[in-house]
């Protein structure tokens, strides 16, 4: 017997959050539980997430430049896609609470308390306008000007914390991810372009 659509948008996020949380679970168990292990499984985690955030980016418009089997599929998938992405960003979360248990110390500063909480809020937001009930009940133009402002918001968000200090610093991870979102940027705008030299 298939699975609804809701059953499946539940599937990919739980089992989103089982991967990342599972991985984690590996690394920390080998490396040992301390403050720079747990960092870097927030790290690793938000990469994870930042790269399914760019696909779901770049989804639309890049089937409007090409025409391919891959580039259908991306569209076709860009909804389970983007809750894979709810669900690895609740498993960064819990990660998160389970480094401030476990650190003393551990402080955040309350502009980043904001920024974090307003962009959990637009991800659960979309993630829960996802199911056929709630996509119905607030109705298609505002679940697209949800979906849309959304996908932009979360973006901004993740860009600051891929900034180096300096210019010296930018290499490594950071380097290649703010040259994938250069990137997937040039695909929105060659698509706007396209879609505006045909109407």
């Amino acid at each position: 017997m298939a699975m609804t659509s809701n059953q499946r948008n539940w599937t990919v996020f739980v089992a989103a959050i089982a991967v990342t949380a599972m991985a984690a679970a590996v690394y920390l168990g080998s490396a040992g539980v301390n403050d720079d292990n747990i960092r870097l499984s927030l790290r690793l985690s938000a990469h994870a997430a930042f790269v399914v955030l760019l696909v779901v980016f770049i989804a639309r418009p890049l089937r409007q430049l090409v025409n391919s089997p891959l580039t259908i599929a991306l569209l076709r998938n860009r909804r389970l896609i983007g809750i894979a992405f709810a669900g690895i960003h609740t498993a960064h979360l819990g990660l998160i609470l389970y480094r401030a248990n476990m650190i003393a110390d551990f402080n955040v500063r309350i502009s980043e308390r904001l920024l974090g909480g307003l962009t959990y809020v637009v991800i659960y937001l979309m993630f829960f306008t996802s199911f056929d009930a709630t996509a119905r009940a607030i109705g298609p133009r505002y679940w697209r000007l949800l979906h849309k402002v959304g996908l932009y918001w979360i973006l901004a968000a993740f860009i600051p914390t891929l900034l180096p200090g300096s210019l010296d610093q930018l290499g490594g991870i950071n380097g290649i991810l703010l040259l994938l979102t250069a990137v997937a940027i040039t695909i929105r705008l060659a698509a706007f372009f396209a879609q505006r030299r045909e109407n």
